[in-house]
């Protein structure tokens, strides 16, 4: 009996080494996570004599849950050094797994040969999910701006990104997809094209346009093209379009829209599949195929504008080199295939 509370009183004294343990490495744990400054947004910019500009967005909150986002900007060599000093001057180690967005300025797209990028991705220093945007205003500018509904532009960039994937318009890229478009024969990529705006007392962030690039030349695609964009490369399950039919107009909502891309020849068929809901009030007699008809021109046209948008800049805006390559073609080793190449747009939609 003494020997088997003997036993007892060994385990006893094992479990209290390990609960004690366990608590020290908790605290060490919360130490840790307090001396971090979480950063929800970035900008990256060309410095002054070749060097960058790196600008990162964190959210304060005091005791009575009161929010203030605060933006600290910083030069340097690299990105690297940059952090350095930024893990300085900010008094806390800086830590982006949670950055939701990076805003690049259009000089870093077309001048760094994707250098600084390659540095966030490669090195692990952010997420594969993290948004790339471009700008029409500076990055600094853009990511200081705190918009009317007192949200911080980078955060509020980063929760938009995510509810529009799957809506008829702009394309959300994210850090992996845009060099996994890089790296497609033709090496062109894309991403949002944002401004920011103020009106009177009003400050807000418009989204409503695409930029192209291959690492040297550049579209920026408007509105209708940046639709055109969306239903060849994205699966939509939300937007509205208008029609006609004489003097009767409606408004009808995509259910589903998928794309399906081919090359014969010289010949690229790009299939767009179209499944739509009648939101209107419109009569029976009504000639539903003439109004899919107008419809169906008028996302022809969206497509057909992108695509020649960035042709006039030689960007292969829907990677048709790389099906090209895909199927064998010859055409994906020419340097000017796109101007061999014919563009076909079929629209198949219903109407329901």
């Amino acid at each position: 009996m003494k020997k088997h509370s003997f036993v007892n009183k060994k385990w006893i004294v094992i479990l209290v080494i390990i609960a004690l343990l366990v608590t020290f490495d908790l605290l060490d744990d919360q130490k840790s996570i307090s001396t971090r400054a979480i950063v929800l947004a970035m900008s990256l910019d060309k410095g002054e004599d070749k060097r960058y500009e790196l600008g990162i967005q964190l959210l304060k909150t005091d005791k009575t849950n009161k929010q203030e986002y605060i933006n600290f900007f910083e030069e340097g060599d690299s990105v690297s050094d940059i952090l350095e000093k930024m893990n300085y001057n900010v008094g806390a180690t800086i830590s982006l797994a949670h950055t939701m967005v990076i805003i690049v300025s259009q000089d870093i797209l077309t001048d760094d040969r994707d250098a600084a990028l390659r540095h966030f991705l490669e090195n692990q220093v952010v997420t594969y999910n993290t948004m790339l945007v471009t700008c029409e205003n500076k990055p600094k500018e853009v990511l200081s701006g705190k918009l009317t509904n007192g949200i911080g532009s980078g955060y509020y960039l980063g929760q938009v990104l995510r509810t529009v994937a799957t809506d008829f318009g702009v394309v959300p890229v994210s850090i992996k997809d845009y060099f996994m478009l890089r790296y497609r024969v033709g090496e062109c990529a894309y991403m949002p094209l944002i401004n920011l705006i103020e009106e009177g007392e009003s400050k807000y962030i418009d989204i409503t346009k695409m930029y192209v690039t291959d690492g040297q030349n550049s579209a920026v695609l408007d509105e209708e093209s940046t639709k055109g964009l969306s239903l060849v490369v994205s699966t939509l399950t939300n937007g509205s379009l208008d029609y006609s039919f004489g003097e009767i107009t409606g408004e009808a909502d995509i259910v589903q829209s998928g794309a399906n891309i081919s090359i014969n020849d010289t010949t690229a068929t790009i299939k767009i599949t179209v499944s739509l809901r009648d939101t209107s009030l419109v009569p029976d007699s009504i000639n539903e195929q003439a109004c899919l008809n107008d419809i169906n021109s008028t996302l022809k046209a969206y497509i057909e504008k992108c695509y020649i948008s960035c042709k006039d800049k030689n960007l292969d805006v829907y990677s048709l080199g790389q099906y090209c390559y895909a199927f064998k073609n010859p055409l994906a080793s020419q340097s000017g295939y796109l101007n061999d190449i014919n563009l076909n747009v079929v629209i198949k939609s219903d109407l329901k």
